[in-house]
């Protein structure tokens, strides 16, 4: 029989293992958020419309909500993905902006502007694929799939990649040695690299 004292003990690992995951876990950012605000031809902000988005690939809808009173809505914790935004509101006529890109940690800026007309009738705007961020003053960059693949990379290391963000120096020659241990002087075979001018460490 196991002693009680020692039930304990592991009772307290299993819980302090569980605290350290989710820690682990909060810390990682793999989603983004949609926000915008919905006006008339004039300008003035139209409260209560339905803003619906749509999984472009899939075509199944991810969330539907309300715009404020100021015409403002914000949709968080969306996945990383091409979505349709469609926007109805009661005497106006129905917008749908197709494909709009959503990376990760981004928080993308959608405004619409409906004109007036019967809700039968609808508007299609195709998403530009650029856009200055406006929500935030951090600066950040996306390495996107095809650069990955088809970027000639010294031994596939992902670590080079961040020379691709704007305001990175690597401290190194191009040549980023295979395994963990760099041949030539016994040391660890890391990647330095130093962001506006910070510390590389």
């Amino acid at each position: 029989m196991r002693h009680p004292s020692s039930f304990r003990r592991l009772l307290l690992a299993v819980a302090t293992l569980m605290f350290a995951l989710t820690g682990m876990a909060v810390s990682q950012e793999i989603t983004g958020s949609i926000v915008g605000t919905v006006k008339d031809a004039n300008g003035a902000a139209i409260k209560g419309a339905t803003v619906t988005i749509t999984n472009s690939d899939t075509k199944l809808v991810v969330r539907t909500v309300t715009t404020n009173d100021d015409g403002e809505f914000t949709v968080p914790l969306l996945p990383v993905a091409f979505y349709d935004i469609t926007v109805e509101a009661t005497g106006f006529k129905k917008q749908l902006d197709q494909r709009v890109k959503l990376n990760v940690n981004e928080r993308r800026t959608v405004d619409v502007a409906l004109q007036a007309g019967n809700i039968a009738e609808s508007v299609t705007v195709t998403s530009e694929q650029l856009q200055v961020d406006t929500q935030t003053a951090t600066a950040s960059n996306v390495i996107n799939g095809a650069q990955i693949v088809e970027l000639s990379l010294n031994n596939r290391n992902w670590a080079q990649l961040i020379t691709l963000s704007p305001g990175v120096s690597p401290n190194v020659a191009d040549q980023i040695y295979v395994g963990t241990t760099n041949p030539t002087s016994g040391q660890s075979n890391q990647m330095n690299f130093s962001v506006n001018g910070g510390r590389q460490s």
